[in-house]
């Protein structure tokens, strides 16, 4: 039984995390629909560490990033969307350089 319990409990610690990965994007989203884009993107900041696979998180720190002026910061956050996106579709996905 202490097996299971395990199971379950890595599996309520994982939807836990997901949970409050969707709070730090939605939170995200809504600071920086208010302009608040510094503390737009450490909401998205967050989300990334509980799942650095989001494309989502990526996308909207990237364009956060775009509304601050850090194009370079914005074109790797867009750049690591793509890759979680291509490496979902094809799990043999390499990953390339930034360009």
């Amino acid at each position: 039984m202490k097996g299971i319990n395990s199971v379950n409990e890595l599996h309520q610690k994982s939807r836990a995390n997901k949970v409050t990965q969707v709070v730090h994007n939605i939170s995200g989203i809504e600071k920086a629909d208010s302009g608040e884009y510094e503390d737009a993107i450490r909401e998205f900041t967050k989300a990334i560490g509980l799942n650095p696979m989001d494309e989502k998180s990526y996308f909207h720190r990237a364009t956060s990033k775009v509304r601050l002026g850090d194009l370079e910061g914005a074109r790797a956050d867009f750049k690591m969307a793509e890759n979680c996106c291509q490496s979902k579709i094809n799990p043999k996905y390499e990953e390339y350089p930034l360009l």
